[in-house]
């Protein structure tokens, strides 16, 4: 528990956690090249403090992935695109 009283988000094994649970969400999108990935996914093999962190990031994902299936109007895409255009130009 951390000292606000809320469960701390590490695993249990004091091996690598807090750099295994820092490239979780990268292991999840499958961002990680292969030695990194290879690393994460032995880790969470070893300590199931971050295993059930992983278990629990991956829910989240996929809650927000179903909930995400909508399409956007192609006016408001467009209009989006134009904003950032405008935007990346400001700031050359």
């Amino acid at each position: 528990m951390s000292d606000s009283g809320l469960p701390t988000s590490t695993g249990t094994c004091g091996n690598n956690c807090a750099d295994a649970l820092d490239r979780l969400w990268e292991y999840l999108d499958a961002e990680l090249g292969a030695p990194d990935a290879e690393t994460v996914r032995t880790h969470l093999a070893e300590c199931q403090g971050c295993l059930e962190e992983y278990d629990v990031d991956l829910v989240v994902k996929t809650l927000v992935k179903r909930g995400c299936q909508e399409a956007a109007p192609d006016s408001l895409r467009v209009r989006i695109h134009e904003q950032l255009t405008v935007m990346r130009v400001t700031l050359d």
